[in-house]
Formats: C-alpha cells, sequence, structure tokens
C-alpha cells in the first residue's frame, strides 16, 4: 500500500514537472542565474583589473616620492652626499599604506626599513637577490613574489645620485594577494547572497505562477471532464483583465457556443426524423392497404404517394439548405440593381397564388448581395404571406435605403392577413416552428428559418411586426456597401 501510494505520488510530481507552470518558473530561474552568474563574474574580472592597476600606481607613488625627496635636498639646504642619507631622510617622511611595506638598499652597504611593523617582511637575504636580479637602471620594475605563503607585487627602483658612486635600490611591496583573496571571497558571499535570491525568487515564482495557472489547470481539468453527452462543466474566470483570465472567459464562451449548437444539431435531428416520420408513415399505410387489383385504387394511391414524395423531397432540400447556410461560399455577392431585382422578384412571386399584389416602394440605386439567394429568401417570405391570407387581402413588396447613401437597405413583404401572435413572434424563426393561425396550407417550417439563414450570410438581419387579423411585415435588412 505504501509503494503504490508513492508511486502515485512520484508520478504526480513527475506530471507537475512536465507543466507549463515549472517550464515557465524554470526557464525565469535559468535566465536570472545566467544574468547574476555574468554579474558576478564581470564584477570580479573589473575588480580584479582594478586592483591590479590601482596597486602598481600606488607603488609608482613611492618612486616619485624618493624623487622629489632628492631633489629637495637635505632638510636646511643642500644636495644629499649619500644614499643613506637619502634613503634616511625619505624613510622618515609619510607611512606607507595599509597593505604597503617599503625597504631601501644600498649595493654592498646598509638595508634602510621604516619605523614600526610592516605587512611584509623585506629585510631578507632571498627577497634582497631577487631585488638585485630584477632591477633595471634608470626605471621601475614590477615583480611579483611570495612572501610567507603569500603573493606580493614589488616595485624595484634603482637610486643613485649621479656622482658615479654608490647605487641603491628602493623596494616598494603591496600584499596584493590578500587584497585578491578579499576579492574572491566577496565574490562567494555574492555567490551564496545570489543562491539565497534564486532559491527566494523561485519560492515566490512557484506561489505566484501557481495562482496565475490555477485557470490553466482548471482548463485541463474541463477539458478531461467534458463529453458529447455532457457539455455543462465551466472554468471559473479570476478577477482581473490579464490573458489568464480572458483566456477563461473565452473558453467558457466557447463551451457556450459548443453546447448552444449540438443542442440545436439535436433538436434539428429530432424535429428533422419527426417530420420525415409522418410522410414515411402515410406511404407505408397506404402500401399495405393498396389494391392491386383495382386500377382506381392504384391510381389514386399513386398521385398520393408521388404528392408525399414530393414533400419529403422538398423537406430534404430544405434541410441541405439550411445545412449549407453555414458555408462560406453560401452567398456570392455582386452588384444589383435595387429597382431591377424587385421587379423581377414581383413577377416571379405574383404567380403564388391569386392575391392583390404590388409594390409600395422603389428606392433606386444598387446594393451588394448575392441575387439568387435573395430571390429565394423573398419568395419564401411571399410564399409565408400566402399561407396567412385570402383572395382579397393584399402582399406589398418593398424597399427603402437606411441612414445616408452608404447606409443599409431593407426589403420588406407585408400582407394583411391573419397576423401572428405575440407569443409566436418569438418562436417563428426556430426550425419547424409554425404560427397557431393559418389560412392556407401549412407549410414545413422551415421557411423562415431559411430567410433567415439567408439574412445573416449577408451580415444582416430579419425582423417581423405583427398583429392578429391585421396582417405582418417581415423586414429582411441588409448591411452598408451601396452605391
Amino acid at each position: 500500500m505504501r509503494t503504490t501510494t508513492r508511486g502515485r505520488r512520484w508520478r504526480s510530481v513527475q506530471g507537475e514537472l512536465r507543466t507549463v507552470r515549472f517550464r515557465v518558473l524554470a526557464t525565469v530561474l535559468s535566465f536570472l542565474a545566467a544574468g547574476l552568474m555574468v554579474t558576478g563574474i564581470t564584477t570580479l574580472a573589473l575588480d580584479l583589473r582594478n586592483l591590479n592597476s590601482r596597486v602598481s600606481e600606488e607603488l609608482l607613488l613611492q618612486s616619485e616620492r624618493l624623487r622629489n625627496v632628492a631633489e629637495q635636498g637635505v632638510p636646511g639646504g643642500g644636495r644629499f652626499t649619500t644614499l643613506d642619507a637619502l634613503f634616511s631622510v625619505f624613510l622618515q617622511g609619510d607611512a606607507p599604506g595599509r597593505y604597503e611595506s617599503v625597504m631601501a638598499t644600498v649595493n654592498g652597504g646598509s638595508t634602510f626599513l621604516p619605523a614600526g611593523e610592516q605587512p611584509s617582511n623585506l629585510a631578507t637575504p632571498e627577497l634582497l637577490e631577487t631585488a638585485w636580479a630584477q632591477h633595471s637602471e634608470n626605471q621601475t620594475v614590477f615583480h611579483d613574489v611570495t612572501l610567507d605563503g603569500r603573493t606580493v607585487r614589488l616595485a624595484i627602483t634603482s637610486a643613485s645620485l649621479g656622482d658615479g658612486g654608490s647605487s641603491g635600490l628602493l623596494v616598494a611591496a603591496n600584499e596584493i594577494g590578500q587584497q585578491r583573496e578579499q576579492m574572491i571571497g566577496s565574490f562567494g558571499t555574492f555567490a551564496v547572497a545570489s543562491l539565497a535570491t534564486l532559491l527566494l525568487a523561485g519560492a515566490v515564482g512557484f506561489a505566484v505562477t501557481g495562482r496565475l495557472f490555477v485557470p490553466v489547470r482548471r482548463l485541463r481539468q474541463a477539458t478531461e471532464s467534458i463529453t458529447f453527452e455532457d457539455l455543462s462543466a465551466r472554468v471559473q474566470v479570476p478577477s482581473g483583465d490579464d490573458d489568464v483570465s480572458q483566456l477563461a472567459t473565452d473558453f467558457n464562451r466557447m463551451l457556450d457556443r459548443l453546447e448552444t449548437g449540438i443542442a440545436d444539431q439535436r433538436q434539428f435531428v429530432d424535429d428533422a426524423s419527426h417530420e420525415l416520420r409522418t410522410p414515411l408513415t402515410i406511404i407505408g399505410g397506404h402500401l399495405q392497404l393498396l389494391q392491386a387489383g383495382d386500377p382506381r385504387d392504384v391510381s389514386e394511391t399513386q398521385v398520393l404517394l408521388l404528392e408525399e414524395l414530393d414533400r419529403m423531397q422538398a423537406l430534404v432540400d430544405e434541410l441541405l439548405l439550411l445545412a449549407r447556410s453555414g458555408r462560406p461560399d453560401f452567398v456570392r455577392l455582386d452588384w444589383i440593381d435595387a429597382d431591377a431585382f424587385l421587379g423581377a422578384a414581383i413577377d416571379r412571386i405574383a404567380v403564388l397564388a391569386d392575391r392583390r399584389w404590388r409594390i409600395d416602394s422603389m428606392p433606386g440605386g444598387r446594393f451588394r448581395a448575392d441575387r439568387n439567394r435573395l430571390i429565394q429568401a423573398v419568395e419564401q417570405l411571399a410564399m409565408n404571406a400566402v399561407q396567412s391570407t385570402r383572395r382579397q387581402d393584399v402582399i406589398s413588396l418593398g424597399a427603402a435605403w437606411t441612414g445616408t447613401s452608404l447606409g443599409g437597405l431593407e426589403i420588406w413583404v407585408a400582407d394583411t392577413g391573419c397576423g401572428i401572435s405575440a407569443a409566436d413572434q418569438e418562436r417563428i424563426f426556430d426550425r419547424f416552428a409554425r404560427a397557431g393561425v393559418s389560412r392556407g396550407k401549412e407549410g414545413s417550417g422551415l421557411g423562415l428559418p431559411i430567410v433567415k439563414a439567408i439574412a445573416e450570410a449577408h451580415s444582416g438581419s430579419l425582423r417581423v411586426t405583427s398583429q392578429v387579423d391585421q396582417g405582418s411585415t417581415f423586414v429582411l435588412s441588409l448591411p452598408g456597401g451601396t452605391t
């Protein structure tokens, strides 16, 4: 049992390590660590280079001071006659710095040291031998040596009074190794502080990214739980207006659209199967009752079956039309003369039934639309008007511009028929929905949904205004782009 639990925990940890949260956090920390490392190494290299330059400049100051003492001469006036006197006066001057030591020596003579202790013991035979071996006449030579396990930089300056007498050396030393060690130690402190900063940044980043990626985890959990049968799951949208919140909002909207689409699809399939079941039942029942030996019965049954087949074919054609309405090539736009369109449309619909047909308004101008689809929409509206009217009723067709000359176009089909109740007006644009009042042959319930689909394919809309026993007006609105 323990092994199983540990295994699950380990798999859970492995899964977390593969998440976007850890990849983002690891990337940020990697760049931060690289930046800190580059900063530390660069700073250390610059400090070491500056240390070398500064130490050399400070050592040269001793040589300059010796030259100034020699030029000033003996206190009270006069020139130095011996190097011993020069070195004695020189060593009585300013004390060396914290890491500096000074020594003077005369070839074959004495060695001079300042009073007090110095960081480095220069009065050793080995160092004197090195100094005389490395010196160069009339210039200062720098040389690094090891004294008591420490690196010391020497500035060896030759000295003479220019009278052909004895020569000497001024040896100034600086504990450069100790200063380097201090800088390297500071770099170690910086490295420890950087590591602590990375750990703190990692902890804070882990907590912050955990909160930021909560919607992402919820998205993942939602996608795992969502099935075709159940699309009700939603993701909680966090407060704020960042990309993650917008992602959660868009995901919920996508689920809303999918749920609505699938619900419409199911309803559509149920309604279609119901609508097709009736003619199929009629056909089957008449075939079962058909008397093959009775020519009259065969003839009547044949006519009835053909009518039912025609109705089924029309229903299938309308279903296919609605199915294609969502495709981008459903409409093909072209410039249409408005008056010519209305004239052609009234000629086509006037033969649908014996009604009082007329045109209310000719707007003039041209608009951009799919001529065939628009004629189809007007015919559907006219057929709907025929079903709601009687012989003496008026059915009118018209159009008008909205707004400026670059505004939209509204095309309407109005009738003086039975009208539509307020309750039915809310559902007549649904597939297979039928108004409660009709004065003609009942349709399939797909005519108005087809007109609505054509309007929406043109980025337009379809609306109705109606009162019972006073008539109805269906208005198809098309967007701008007119001339």
